[in-house]
């Protein structure tokens, strides 16, 4: 949502994995060690915390919602060839960050499906989570936007989520997943078209609200023209998510009809830490 984010191929930094409100007291350390010595093998070291916590919150997650684990283990990864595809579009051509990513999204899949079906947004609106944060579950924004779908603090609490000294629902994937999908219905029952509910996900609503009243047009691709009504990052933003949703889509890790890709620039998001900024 609307926030700068940090690049992907940014400093590493030392953090720290929290995990959601309802298993706060349990954390995922990497201890420092020799970092100057091995940086590679630190970033390796950060990516397995990443993963590790991810695994338990989507346990923790299945056993409330009564979900089936094994199905995220089942669903296949989209070939080398259409990763590398869109690693070289939208993630600066590192395949191995872009494997990462998408691999926690299909994770996830079955625990924010059934979230989206019921709440009336497609599927394919799970491709903004390998947008935002990568799939990881305490990505931070320097803006301070935190979680998988990266809520910033007062629209969080404007769609129900607690965030105060002792608990963060945007670590809460199950309560988080349900905040997006009502924020996303909302924004399409505004805008009438997901490319404008995407743009005000990221931008926010008053942003595309006056462009649209400025133009008088509708048309993502005409608000786009004009760098005056729609920000750059915004620009960028909506293409690189129907791109990953385009991604999912063609191999059958999210319902729904393929999208047509878009080109962009790379894909920019936040990075995990043990930070409780807000």
């Amino acid at each position: 949502m609307h926030r700068l984010k940090c690049p992907i191929n940014g400093l590493v930094m030392l953090f720290v994995l929290t995990l959601p409100a309802w298993s706060q007291t349990q954390r995922y350390a990497v201890p420092a060690g020799s970092v100057a010595d091995d940086f590679v093998a630190y970033g390796q070291a950060l990516n397995s915390a990443a993963d590790s916590a991810l695994k338990n919150v989507i346990r923790e997650a299945a056993a409330s919602s009564h979900i089936v684990e094994a199905e995220a283990k089942t669903a296949p990864l989209p070939n080398a060839d259409v990763l590398h595809q869109f690693a070289e579009q939208y993630w600066n051509g590192n395949d191995q960050a872009v494997r990462r990513a998408v691999a926690r999204v299909v994770e996830l899949k079955p625990v924010l499906a059934p979230i989206l079906q019921d709440e009336g947004v497609p599927d394919e609106i799970a491709a903004i989570v390998l947008v935002e944060s990568g799939g990881q579950p305490t990505a931070l924004s320097p803006k301070g936007a935190r979680g998988i779908w990266q809520f910033m603090p007062d629209t969080a609490r404007r769609f129900g989520l607690t965030i105060n000294s002792g608990t963060d629902d945007r670590l809460d994937i199950l309560k988080s997943t349900r905040a997006a999908a009502r924020y996303l219905r909302d924004l399409h029952e505004q805008f009438g078209d997901w490319s404008l509910a995407l743009a005000a996900y990221n931008a926010g609503e008053i942003v595309v609200r006056n462009a649209v009243l400025r133009s008088g047009s509708k048309d993502f691709a005409l608000l786009s023209s004009s760098k005056r009504l729609i920000p750059a990052e915004t620009r960028a933003y909506v293409p690189a998510v129907i791109a990953a949703s385009n991604l999912f889509a063609a191999n059958g890790l999210l319902n729904g009809s393929p999208t047509q890709i878009l080109r962009s620039q790379a894909i920019l998001y936040a990075q995990p830490t043990s930070g409780l900024q807000q």
